[in-house]
């Protein structure tokens, strides 16, 4: 009974937590709005930087949503920064930029041979070097864009000054049930990401949708520290923007119109190496904020993954976990629904608890998996 109630007390805790975390996400949420521009002020250039890796087959699409953006044309240039890719990326970039003159595009080459030009930090730190922008905007060659995604981006800069903004991201064209199980799970992170950062808080965010200042990014000293993990250029950046220019000067954009779209992993041996490879970057954080978050978050959820097999040993456990999890349905919900309405994915709401149990075992399966398994991204070992 004494290890009974030891676990028990430990499980409580952690919902308590839980529940202080969901809830100060949820006070960060408003409803979705767009923003003022500001009179008068001039329109900054922006560079829209794109790494690609063997993305042959999918940049085609994200460029062609680029083209037909509202914002100035002689204000957007187009930076595609090649991370040594091995098929014909670069020539289907060539291709089309021949067949639409009127886009700026600039194609960033790393130099063969330099060991320390490999991976997508480098990548992006010489196409912001070579960038002419005042605004860099990053994101991924899988993607899709709105008319209105640079031009939200910029009111959003011009009407707040802050230093970094953070993009919304969503899933779409889910097809069966597995992607409709992510795109359920990632509201979730999309709800912690927008809630927190504007509280001033700011804890993730998304490459793939992601704006900052040119000047910013060098004053912060770029990726330098963190080259030794493959992923995390945004997480990392971000952390050294808070650190140097404080929360406040993070934002979330609440704006239908910069919703950037990708398609969630066609099936669970693809999602987990996703998954392992964002895990990976975690043992370089060094924001408590960010750390206090994920250990609540896992231990939490990790609780109630082992509580079903500690039922075999006392019915007590099966209860406790049980328990815990309707409380994490319940106290997810809300925060979960108010991004649904965001992104307008109301109708997978029938999928809401299937969701929760895959969210939990993927997260307790996934935590240790991280640091025990090496990922392979791109044809390189993480």
């Amino acid at each position: 009974m004494n290890a009974l109630a030891i676990i028990g007390g430990v499980m409580i805790l952690l919902a308590f937590l839980y529940a202080i975390i969901l809830l100060g996400a949820l006070s960060g949420m408003s409803l979705p709005a767009s923003l003022p521009s500001g009179p008068g002020l001039p329109d900054p250039f922006v560079s829209v930087i794109i790494p690609v890796r063997n993305e042959e087959e999918r940049i085609i699409e994200c460029l062609e949503s680029l083209i037909s953006q509202d914002y100035l044309s002689d204000k957007i240039e187009v930076l595609i920064t090649d991370d040594f890719s091995e098929d014909r990326t670069l020539e289907a970039v060539n291709s089309f930029f021949q067949n639409h003159p009127q886009m700026q595009c600039i194609i960033v080459k790393g130099e063969p041979g330099k060991r320390e030009g490999v991976g997508k930090k480098s990548a992006l730190t010489r196409a912001v070097e070579k960038a002419s922008g005042t605004l860099i905007i990053t994101t991924d060659a899988d993607t899709r864009h709105d008319p209105g995604w640079i031009s939200s981006m910029v009111r959003c800069y011009r009407e707040t000054g802050v230093k970094m903004i953070l993009g919304p991201v969503m899933f779409a064209g889910e097809n069966h049930l597995f992607q409709k199980l992510q795109t359920l799970e990632f509201l979730g992170v999309m709800g912690l990401t927008a809630g927190f950062a504007n509280l001033g808080h700011p804890v993730m965010c998304n490459g793939a949708n992601l704006c900052y200042e040119k000047e910013a990014f060098r004053e912060v000293g770029k990726f330098e520290g963190n080259e030794r993990y493959v992923s995390g250029d945004d997480q990392f950046l971000l952390w050294k923007i808070k650190r140097k220019y404080g929360g406040r000067s993070i934002r979330f954009l609440y704006d239908r119109d910069a919703i950037v779209t990708t398609s969630p992993e066609q099936d669970p041996g693809s999602f987990f190496r996703q998954r392992l490879r964002w895990i990976s970057k975690s043992r370089g954080y060094r924001d408590w904020e960010v750390l206090f978050i994920g250990a609540v978050s896992y231990l939490y959820q990790a609780m109630i993954f082992a509580g079903f097999f500690l039922g075999f040993l006392s019915p007590l456990y099966l209860y406790l976990a049980v328990s815990l999890l309707c409380f994490k349905i319940l106290i997810d919900f809300p925060l979960v629904f108010s991004m649904a309405r965001f992104f307008r994915k109301q109708k997978l709401w029938p999928w809401y608890i299937p969701a929760q149990l895959f969210q939990v075992i993927y997260v307790a399966i996934s935590g240790p998996m991280a640091f025990l398994i090496p990922v392979k991204w791109k044809g390189r070992r993480v």
